[in-house]
């Protein structure tokens, strides 16, 4: 293939324009000939040593309307439970909080998929073909996580590596949590259900540094709103925030500012 030359000039019917940016070598808008994969553009960005990939993000426009729509059902859920008769005062009001914190959050096409370049090259599943518009971009490694949901203040924790992914709530104390389940939503954007009561409890899980726990609302409460998918979609919507577009909680007792 040929070299990848960066242009901001208009590509016409046979080329199309991705940007890559962040911790790489060549931040640039890249015209690449229709048919161009990921891997090709991702070696000539050229990440750099501090680049994170754990925590790059593809960002695709054809991924907005189906996030478009699944942040409009996560809402409309959030309503409802919020407007049940039989939910707790408690859970109605976590629900109200995390409808303002989701109106918070972008839409933003962000598509869980590998991001090594030398990876990406190897693995015909994952070296994806450009679509017109897409943008990757490279954070620096962070180093906390972060902590939502069905908490009393939403957190921002040093990050410790090879802690159990439970033990962080006891930083971050929960009220009116499932007592059942925890949400890990790792870097990546990968989302682990699991099961922290004694008849179900999971392995142990590490986080990855960036990583975001999502305390659900109780399945009970939500199965009498008739919302019992909201805790699966909710987490899966946070999988499609990059690092840099999840907001740093009042209550961060790190001392690291998020990488930006």
């Amino acid at each position: 293939m040929a070299l990848l030359a960066a242009s901001v000039a208009q590509a016409d019917s046979g080329t199309l324009q991705v940007r890559v940016e962040g911790a790489v070598q060549r931040p640039a808008e890249y015209q690449v000939p229709t048919g161009t994969r990921l891997a090709d553009v991702l070696l000539a960005a050229m990440p750099t040593e501090a680049a994170y990939t754990s925590g790059a993000a593809l960002l695709r426009p054809s991924a907005l309307d189906a996030q478009t729509r699944l942040k409009a059902g996560v809402l409309h859920d959030l309503q409802a439970v919020q407007a049940a008769a039989d939910v707790p005062p408690s859970t109605a009001a976590t629900a109200a909080r995390l409808e303002a914190e989701l109106i918070a959050l972008p839409v933003t096409g962000r598509l869980n998929n590998e991001l090594d370049a030398r990876v990406a090259e190897v693995r015909p599943e994952a070296n994806l073909v450009l679509q017109p518009g897409d943008r990757i971009t490279y954070p620096t490694r962070p180093a906390d996580v972060r902590v939502t949901g069905a908490v009393v203040v939403p957190c921002t924790l040093p990050h410790a590596p090879l802690r159990d992914a439970v033990d962080y709530l006891r930083d971050c104390p929960t009220a009116g949590a499932d007592r059942d389940l925890l949400f890990a939503v790792q870097p990546d954007g990968t989302v682990q259900m699991l099961g922290i009561a004694a008849w179900n409890r999971s392995p142990k899980q590490a986080l990855a540094p960036g990583a975001t726990l999502y305390v659900p609302l109780p399945e009970r409460d939500l199965r009498r709103a008739g919302a019992p998918d909201l805790n699966r979609e909710f987490a899966s919507f946070l999988a499609t925030q990059p690092i840099a577009s999840l907001p740093a909680h009042a209550s961060d007792t790190s001392n690291t500012d998020p990488a930006p």
